[in-house]
């Protein structure tokens, strides 16, 4: 602060008295001393200050000197690199640099300085708040004119960091023939907003939260994290993307501190699957832990799902990567269709708390806590939808009853718990409803206005201009918020009541199935559809509207192969049965003849139960090879290999005179399942239902049957006792690890193939 006395004298951690005088009143405040903000987790050479994002001049400088020191050991960058990238921008309690002051009063008319005392709290990690209802209590008239001056000045800030910063950055990776591409997001950036400049937005997806919160075995709706594989920042990042016409969306994604030796192949793919759903078409692994060659085993971890070759599953790592490169391809070639959108309560949350590292995970407020609910149960319930912003919709015309932005135009908008907002706001959506455009308010109606300048007269604007809109009842509609915020059940009421756009519906729609639809230069649909639930199948009907299925057929397009069938279908209705984890690309075209999709059934005539297993368990770490019996399969959890890591692999002779056509069902699997009939190859499954055809490989009499099943490695990690790595990730407090499940489960079946 300029008027805090010189600290030159003081060291960290001192407390130092600071003297606010203002009017007739006088404030002080203690103030503890930090030595200075410092690099997080900096390489060896990278620690110490880091620069001050709110001067552009500093911005330049940084940039250009290490431009100038690359280039001089290495000549010029413009051809060379793709792009440049900044992670997310923790800066964690950085808020003022020292034109602040004087930008705040040319920016509002007003004097921050004597309410600056008043409306910032303790702060710890990354900015976080230690508590936010201690210190004096104030009366409502003056904490009302507190929370708004918070609203001005967290403006303020990210007003000066895109200014300063953000487009500082964006500019000066152009200069140098790159693309920009950056998480513009964090502690003072606008969640939406900032994503626009960059090239390449990118967000974030963490293993974490699929592990920890029981991805695919819960979808609650009272804490958006439980259950879900996405962030919620890649929300505001894809619509960012949409708004501008940007087609790569990219993601750092598998961020693992918690399960680092346990995560699977299979809730990888769950998570991504969620990603996508978010609008994330560009996934970019964080988690290869780069070590050097004399770092002992496991080597260097900081974050990550641990992608090396010590991994037991690494030779099938490829499998995942197929998946999703040829999603990336598809998805980046095409534009992901939205006609809704929905305006988030982020400058309620600034006026009430302040800006948060949420979108961020973390624990942290929300304005509302039902943000993302709202709009998972729209793609839930077979409609698309973005973020918009008070900014993005000032930025928009209306044209024919559309917000119109960019490429994208909305007909249909949604007010998610808002409470504050601008006028101007209001006036462009009154024109949008004059139009034939549609406003549904959540919960309640706008209410004041944002900001502490003249606010009582704007508060009145903003009432008059609720009153004008419900002057269109049919077009200005407020809703309940459910019981229990559950929107998923909710919405399809609402959809039927009210005719809100959809393309898609189910007739037995589920908690844990999402959608997306994408649409192709020559007018081609793509449909991608992912069921997150761990445990249980799940069978619908999907009825696709005339504005994708007319003129057009369904083609399934297999993600491992790249090949594709044609679907049965009648009037644009066809049916998808899911297995746990199971995703599907329906693409709509032109074509009309090709070989039909024969899926392998889950369940068929003459069953046959396989008991009695020769196992053979290969470390994969300690090198040792031991044999054991099954009648029954057991998971190897429960038995004296407790702590093994590997590959075990299962063997098993059975007669298949009266099996035909038979079908291989290995039932639960804990790992990758790699199956060999009688010496030959019959495929590899890392994910969901483990079903196999036999028919090209089965022979008359008896039959030589061979599952392989690769395990994860945290069991036996636990039991390194004095390798200090690998009980920081599977003991520690925080991170322990329960024991996890491995091999071949079963029931092991056969039977024959209703086709």
């Amino acid at each position: 602060l300029d008027r805090v006395r010189d600290l030159s004298g003081q060291k960290d951690n001192d407390l130092i008295r600071v003297d606010v005088p203002a009017g007739d009143h006088y404030f002080y405040a203690l103030v503890k001393v930090h030595d200075f903000a410092g690099v997080i987790n900096g390489a060896p050479g990278g620690d110490g200050p880091f620069i001050d994002h709110m001067k552009k001049d500093v911005v330049q400088k940084y940039l250009d000197h290490m431009a100038d020191t690359i280039q001089k050991r290495i000549g010029p960058l413009a051809g060379r690199l793709r792009s440049f990238l900044t992670d997310s921008m923790e800066l964690e309690g950085s808020n003022w640099t020292d034109s602040m002051a004087d930008r705040f009063k040319e920016r509002y008319g007003y004097d921050l300085m004597p309410y600056l005392p008043l409306m910032l709290w303790k702060t710890h990690r990354l900015g976080d708040v230690w508590e936010y209802s201690y210190g004096a209590q104030k009366s409502p008239e003056l904490q009302e004119a507190i929370d708004r001056v918070r609203y001005d000045f967290e403006t303020l800030k990210a007003e000066m960091l895109d200014e300063c910063y953000t487009q500082t950055y964006c500019k000066w990776c152009n200069d140098q023939g790159a693309k920009s591409k950056g998480q513009a997001y964090g502690r003072g950036f606008f969640p939406l907003e900032s994503s626009l400049h960059y090239d390449i937005p990118e967000g974030e997806a963490w293993t974490t939260n699929y592990l920890k919160h029981r991805l695919g075995e819960e979808m609650p709706n009272d804490d958006y994290r439980r259950g879900r594989g996405y962030v919620m920042i890649n929300k505001y990042v894809s619509s960012a993307a949409h708004l501008t016409g940007k087609r790569v969306v990219s993601c750092e994604e598998m961020t693992n501190t918690y399960h680092v030796f346990n995560a699977t192949l299979e809730l990888l793919k769950v998570g991504s699957d969620q990603s996508i759903i978010s609008g994330i078409t560009q996934s970019i692994y964080h988690g290869f832990n780069y070590s050097p060659p004399a770092a002992p085993f496991p080597g260097w971890i900081r974050y990550g799902s641990y992608y090396n070759e010590n991994n037991p599953w690494w030779p099938y790592f490829k499998y995942f990567n197929t998946y999703k490169a040829r999603l990336a391809t598809l998805l980046q070639n095409a534009d992901m269709y939205t006609d809704i959108a929905l305006l988030t309560p982020i400058p309620d949350l600034w006026t009430r708390y302040g800006v948060q590292t949420e979108p961020f995970p973390g624990p942290g407020p929300l304005a509302v806590p039902y943000t993302s609910l709202v709009w998972e149960a729209i793609h839930k319930h077979g409609g698309g939808c973005d973020y918009t912003s008070e900014r993005v919709i000032a930025g928009s015309t209306v044209e024919n009853g559309k917000l119109c932005y960019g490429p994208k135009q909305y007909g249909t908008l949604f007010l998610v718990g808002i409470e504050g907002i601008e006028p101007a706001t209001l006036e462009k959506l009154y024109t949008f409803v004059q139009q034939g455009g549609r406003i549904f308010c959540i919960e309640r109606y706008p209410s004041k206005s944002l900001g502490f300048v003249d606010y009582e007269r704007r508060d009145r604007e903003v009432r008059d201009w609720v009153e004008k809109l419900k002057g269109y009842p049919e077009r200005f509609i407020l809703l309940e918020r459910p019981e229990g915020d559950d929107f998923y059940a909710w919405y399809p009421a609402m959809c039927e009541k009210y005719r809100i756009p959809h393309y898609l519906g189910f007739s037995s729609p589920d908690r844990y199935l999402m959608q997306n639809r994408y649409r192709t230069d020559d007018g081609t649909e793509i449909l991608f559809f992912a069921y997150a639930n761990r445990r249980e199948p799940h069978r619908t009907e999907v009825r696709v509207g005339p504005e994708v299925a007319g003129g057009r057929y369904p083609w399934l397009l297999d993600t491992q192969s790249g090949e594709r069938w044609r679907i049965p279908s009648e009037g644009g209705t066809f049916t998808l049965e899911f297995g746990p984890c199971d995703s599907y690309v329906v693409v709509f075209d032109k074509q009309k003849n090709g070989e039909p999709w024969r899926p392998l059934p889950a369940a068929g005539a003459n069953a046959q139960r396989l008991e009695g297993w020769d196992v053979e368990l290969r470390h994969g770490r300690e090198g040792w090879t031991k044999s054991t019996r099954m009648q029954t399969l057991l998971d190897l959890r429960d038995t004296e290999f407790t702590s093994f890591m590997g590959t075990a692999v299962y063997r098993k002779r059975f007669d298949a005179d009266e099996l035909r056509g038979t079908v291989l069902n290995l039932g639960e699997v804990a790992g990758v399942s790699d199956v060999r009939l009688n010496g030959k190859e019959l495929g590899v499954q890392w994910y969901g239902r483990r079903l196999y055809d036999l028919s090209g490989a089965l022979e008359p009499g008896e039959n030589e049957l061979e599952v392989r099943v690769t395990t994860t490695m945290g069991n036996y990690m636990k039991t390194l006792t004095d390798n200090k790595i690998a009980q920081k990730w599977t003991n520690r407090k925080s991170k322990e690890q329960p024991q996890q499940s491995m091999g071949l489960l079963g029931p092991v079946t056969v039977y024959r193939n209703r086709a």
